[in-house]
């Protein structure tokens, strides 16, 4: 009695964990079968019932058993034990029909028993601490280090797919992420923050702890485990140059080498760029970042050369941007008593500045005793180039050498430089210095759209998350790679629950319009979409962003009919073996995620 008890119970629990039968059956003749159990399941659960076709009396059981499946002589095919899947994932099984003398008389016959996988295994990371290194200004998003996990758990299933994140990062500054990980591969990056504001002088070190769970992270009922990430920031040895100088009519065999970059890693690739566009550019750069004057240079020809130097990955990406400038300053073969300042930089006045504006200030120096009436120097500004728009922009105080802007402001659209000889003389002698005057763009021009409406986009609301939906371009007119040509968009209108967002190209102010958070029909079925496109630079006063910074959009999302899902992937129930046909054991409820009717 107790033996037909367990069969009856057992069979009940089949019906609902295996979720198959054959023919919605679970008894029948011989013939091959295929069964899914969930490993892990409570031992002596009936699978099925073969019935004997005369002259077969009983049955027998070979193949992959491993001592774990049995049929009894009636043809009853049970497990004694719980499977496991990462012990062997199918068993394949042959079940024959013998007569009485035990002879075979039908088969044997394929059975296959496939062990479906059940979360029963925590992700676990192959190393309990991480030590990795990133340079200064490194760029955002490549991969510098991985760590990595494994789960013994189906990965062809949710229990085997994992997800990282970064739980902690200390120190963390201002509460701005510095570090990111893919929470796929385990990729560690740095943030656009990270790139631009990590400072080995500051703070060398970083330790972050990073989580990993199993289930896609969906889940509060998934597994994880947790590492720490030590990471010490090393410093940029990219640096901004020194201005280089040349001496003209060198005689010397060229290429000269003049100057070197170094990128901080090995295998960049670099290149220089001229600033003008010249008839001869006489310089060369090799791909171990040496800087070479490729033939002799003439002074009255051009004075000074500014060019870039980039450095470039193995796809031809620049590893830093905006690249750096460099500046070769072609010197004469003699020098002259009194020696001045070669540059003077001033910012662009607003159009509105009235009065003398002070720009800078021109040193001279004197070979005879200080304080005397031989070492007081008098200063006088005798050539002006170009004269545009017109002669005379400039002061000098005769005797402390301060230059001023008289009386007019300056615009960049009309000369980027100014070029002044002034004259340094004492009471005996006197020479001729060269002063250059770069005229520096300022924020005085509004970024504007390419056009003001994008029109209509429709998509699902199970459009995945991080996907680009719509390109949009701004232009601005002031000096490029500057903070005042830079364009950042913002969403202002239709997104009050931050479902989109904007990336920004920063070479070409180009936005990706994507999808931050998951689109809801059921919350917002239309997103009347405004962009704006704005400077990080301030707008120099007089000047506001006007309708032209403004473009629409309009998203219609889509409803998807979500499937109904049972609350349990397993439902069991027990009943007395005299229970009436027609009794109700249980209720198995599924609920529609959108709140419709089942």
């Amino acid at each position: 009695m107790a033996r037909a008890q367990l069969h009856c119970l057992c069979l009940l629990t089949l019906y609902l964990t295996t979720g198959r039968g054959q023919e919605g059956k679970f008894s029948g003749p011989l013939k091959p079968m295929t069964f899914s159990i969930f490993e892990g399941q409570e031992p002596s659960q009936i699978i099925f019932q073969f019935k004997a076709s005369p002259p077969a009396v009983t049955f027998k059981l070979t193949g992959e058993t491993d001592g774990i499946f049995e049929i009894q002589p009636d043809g009853l095919l049970y497990h004694n034990r719980a499977l496991d899947r990462e012990t062997r994932a199918v068993h394949k099984l042959q079940v024959s029909a013998l007569d009485a003398q035990g002879n075979t008389v039908e088969g044997p016959v394929p059975i296959t028993v496939e062990v479906k996988d059940i979360n029963d295994n925590r992700p676990t990371f192959l190393q309990s601490k991480y030590e990795g290194s990133v340079r200064q200004n490194s760029r955002a998003g490549k991969p510098f280090m991985y760590v990595n996990a494994t789960d013994l758990d189906d990965p062809d299933t949710p229990n085997g797919q994992l997800f990282y994140q970064i739980v902690m990062q200390l120190p963390k500054v201002n509460d701005v992420m510095y570090f990111q990980i893919n929470n796929k591969t385990g990729a560690i990056s740095l943030t656009l923050a990270g790139s631009k504001e990590l400072d080995p002088s500051k703070n060398p070190f970083y330790s972050l702890v990073v989580s990993v769970k199993d289930m896609g992270g969906q889940t509060e009922n998934s597994f994880s485990d947790s590492t720490s990430v030590d990471i010490t920031v090393k410093e940029n040895i990219w640096k901004a140059p020194e201005p280089v100088e040349i001496v003209e009519n060198s005689t010397d065999p060229h290429p000269i080498k003049i100057t070197q970059v170094r990128w901080n890693e090995p295998g960049a690739h670099y290149s220089l760029v001229e600033k003008e566009r010249l008839p001869r550019f006489p310089f060369s750069i090799d791909q171990e970042g040496d800087i070479y004057v490729t033939q002799p240079l003439d002074r009255e020809e051009k004075d000074s050369y500014v060019f870039y130097a980039f450095a470039k990955d193995e796809l031809g990406k620049p590893l830093l941007f905006p690249p750096e400038s460099y500046e070769a300053q072609v010197l004469t073969t003699s020098t002259q008593g009194q020696t001045c300042a070669t540059k003077v930089s001033i910012c662009q006045q607003m159009p509105t500045d009235k009065g003398v504006s002070s720009i800078g200030t021109l040193v001279a120096h004197d070979m005879d005793e200080e304080n005397t009436v031989n070492s007081v120097l008098h200063y006088k500004i005798v050539d002006q180039f170009p004269k545009f728009p017109k002669d005379g922009l400039f002061l000098i105080q005769s005797y402390t050498g301060v230059f001023q802007l008289a009386m007019q402001s300056l615009k960049k659209q009309d000369a980027s430089q100014y070029l002044l000889t002034v004259e340094v003389s004492d009471k005996d002698f006197q020479t001729l210095c060269q002063v250059k005057i770069n005229v520096i763009d300022i924020n005085d021009q509004i970024p504007i759209f390419e056009k003001s409406d994008y029109g209509n986009l429709t998509l699902a609301e199970d459009t995945a998350v991080g996907s680009t939906i719509l390109t949009i371009q701004a232009t601005d007119a002031d000096e490029p790679f500057t903070g005042s040509s830079k364009i950042l968009y913002r969403i202002t209108q239709g997104d009050d629950e931050g479902r989109l967002g904007i990336d920004t190209d920063p070479q070409n102010n180009t936005g990706y319009v994507i999808i931050k958070k998951p689109l809801d029909f059921e919350t917002t079925a239309i997103h009347n979409i405004v962009f704006q496109a704005e400077n990080p630079e301030p707008l120099v006063p007089g000047v506001q962003y006007n309708a032209s910074s403004f473009a629409t959009f309009t998203l219609f999302v889509t409803d998807v009919n979500e499937a109904p899902q049972f609350p349990l992937h397993i439902f069991q129930a027990k009943v007395s073996e005299d229970v009436a046909i027609g009794t109700k054991v249980g209720n198995m409820i599924a609920k529609d995620p959108e709140g419709l009717d089942i």
